[in-house]
């Protein structure tokens, strides 16, 4: 989950950006589109730097948010995402995420079941994943 809301626009921003597949996206034009972002939705008339965008960036193609972005450069200058159908709102569960539900659902459907304070472990671990998933939807 990003520190605060304007790494989360930031993120966002940038994902609209690289599905944007009609435009070449350099660093620069990243960085104007999250700074008008921030600008619209906060007020905020700093602007960014580029070095946010590139930790921005670098964030999203690591495993640190669970986004694994396929953010490529291309002509050693443009940005874009490997995969054209990819999006940061649009991740599907993971493995671990619907091993996670199925267990949820084994121990829901298990009425006699004893084991409350599994339950307890298991549904609190669904319903903290669901809501990282719907803050970003």
């Amino acid at each position: 989950m990003p520190a605060n809301k304007n790494a989360l626009i930031r993120y966002k921003t940038i994902d609209n950006c690289l599905r944007n597949r009609f435009r070449r996206w350099t660093i620069d034009d990243l960085v104007d589109a999250c700074s008008d972002a921030l600008y619209d939705m906060e007020g905020i008339t700093k602007g960014v730097c580029t070095r946010t965008v590139q930790m921005d960036i670098q964030i999203m193609r690591s495993d640190k948010l669970g986004y694994n972005a396929p953010i490529e450069v291309y002509d050693k200058i443009y940005y874009r995402y490997a995969d054209p159908d990819y999006s940061i709102t649009e991740m599907p569960l993971s493995m671990d995420d619907c091993k996670l539900i199925k267990e949820a659902i084994a121990l829901l459907g298990n009425r006699e079941n004893s084991d409350e304070e599994r339950m307890r472990r298991v549904l609190a671990k669904v319903q903290n994943r669901l809501t990282t998933i719907l803050n970003f939807a």
